[in-house]
């Protein structure tokens, strides 16, 4: 597997995403390629599409936003912002609040503050699942090619693990997930369980290239990786909350935790 990452101009609030990557692409030494796979920062989409908000224009800010900044210790504007993007709220420490959003557990609902510029934040991309697979077909046309992969990327952390890792929240071209259930193990044993998250690794993978900082390098091209290459992809990163480990144990766990608390 081989990766190579693309630098962009500094993108800025509605530019033309995509006709600059197509054009850095063509300037560039990278020559896309059959059965390449693309990752792209969701920050760079969400800046494209105006997602980009200074605080200052926050002004109708919840009760609930007021108590949950106070307990948490953050800006009250900040935190109206993580109630808009939310559909749930399971918790938080200082500065950070748990959220559900899009059917993904993410901290701050993926709001970032990271190079946004002064007093601004970056929202996550609208319209994930369309605007990934206009990209496909616009990169597949421009390039002449057959079978291609899209993923746009952002990073989360894990339970009881320090740092962060990526995480796959849109895919186009190819199954996101490999079903190994069946299959067998060096003692030929079927596997009962493994689902592996092809997307996230991936993801995870161009977490080494893609800038955080001030890198400037948004894209990385994944080249020479085994995936199903497929126009109609049958499975979903996602899963329902009453199907996660997670889920199921820690809503057990606040529930022995309240009984404990009225006894």
């Amino acid at each position: 597997m081989q990766l190579f990452s693309l630098k962009l101009p500094i993108i800025k609030k509605n530019d033309p995403l995509l006709e600059i990557i197509i054009k850095s692409i063509k300037e560039s030494k990278i020559v896309l390629k059959e059965r390449d796979i693309v990752v792209i920062s969701e920050k760079v989409i969400a800046t494209s599409q105006g997602r980009v908000i200074n605080l200052s224009e926050v002004k109708d800010i919840s009760k609930k936003a007021k108590k949950l900044a106070k307990k948490y210790a953050m800006d009250d504007r900040f935190v109206e912002l993580i109630l808009q993007e939310s559909s749930l709220i399971l918790g938080g420490l200082k500065h950070v609040i748990l959220v559900k959003t899009r059917d993904i557990l993410i901290a701050n609902a993926g709001i970032d503050q990271s190079n946004a510029g002064s007093n601004n934040v970056v929202l996550l991309p609208s319209k994930l699942e369309t605007v990934v697979w206009e990209y496909w077909n616009a990169l597949k046309k421009v390039f002449e090619l057959e079978e291609l992969g899209i993923i746009i990327a952002d990073s989360r952390v894990q339970p009881l693990r320090v740092g962060t890792i990526g995480i796959a929240i849109a895919t186009a071209g190819f199954e996101p997930i490999e079903d190994c259930i069946g299959q067998p193990d060096l003692f030929n044993r079927p596997l009962e369980i493994t689902k592996r998250a092809v997307a996230d690794d991936l993801a995870s993978a161009a977490q080494f290239l893609l800038g955080e900082g001030n890198q400037q390098t948004p894209i990385v091209i994944i080249r020479d990786v085994q995936v199903n290459f497929t126009e109609n992809p049958q499975t979903k990163t996602e899963m329902p909350p009453e199907e996660c480990l997670y889920m199921n144990i820690f809503s057990q766990y606040l529930q022995k935790k309240q009984k404990l608390k009225k006894s």
